[in-house]
């Protein structure tokens, strides 16, 4: 295509068409659209709310976290009562039978030793006799079958591992552990 400075094609083609414009606007326009006040405070609800949801979880987490830390530490000192009374005899001066109904706070571990860093447990140990042939007996502390005295040659220990957030907070169960122990 051949265009004269009239803005007429010249070629031979038949009748005349009007050349092409070209427009060069020295200033360029773009459509720009903002958001409006509803857009903007929805999307402020929509983030409020996910940010509310996110802090929830970790307020959860950080309480499941927190209970789950005081049942390992629980497990740990119910195990170092059963590793103590391990060696005990049932029958001697310092034997399995002094330990009943005591409550140690700060707990001990393996060795007796107090361990004041955990002060915020405590240890509650009963001992009941038991049969040897039936374990299951004897299993109610408050009307027992079995007299705490008698000697039957095999005991039921529990051990309650008691936990407390803060001193002025009651104690509260976090754990509770017993077994059988056999007289050698």
């Amino acid at each position: 295509m051949t265009i004269s400075c009239t803005g007429y094609d010249t070629r031979d083609t038949g009748p005349l068409r009007p050349a092409p414009r070209v427009s060069f606007d020295s200033h360029v326009r773009f459509s720009r659209r903002a958001f409006t006040l509803l857009e903007s405070a929805l999307a402020t609800i929509i983030i409020g709310v996910g940010v509310l949801a996110v802090m929830g979880l970790f307020e959860a987490c950080t309480r499941q976290n927190r209970a789950g830390a005081a049942a390992t530490t629980a497990m740990l000192l119910a195990g170092h009562v059963q590793e103590m009374m391990e060696g005990l005899p049932f029958c001697d001066p310092h034997d399995i039978d002094d330990f009943d109904n005591q409550t140690f706070n700060p707990p001990i571990d393996s060795t007796r030793t107090s361990v004041p860093a955990l002060s915020q447990y405590s240890q509650v140990v009963t001992i009941m006799p038991v049969y040897p042939n039936q374990p299951s007996s004897n299993a109610d502390e408050s009307k027992p079958e079995i007299p705490k005295t008698a000697y039957t040659g095999a005991v039921r220990v529990r051990v309650k591992v008691l936990y407390r957030l803060r001193p002025a907070d009651p104690p509260q169960e976090v754990y509770r552990a017993q077994w059988i122990r056999l007289d050698k």
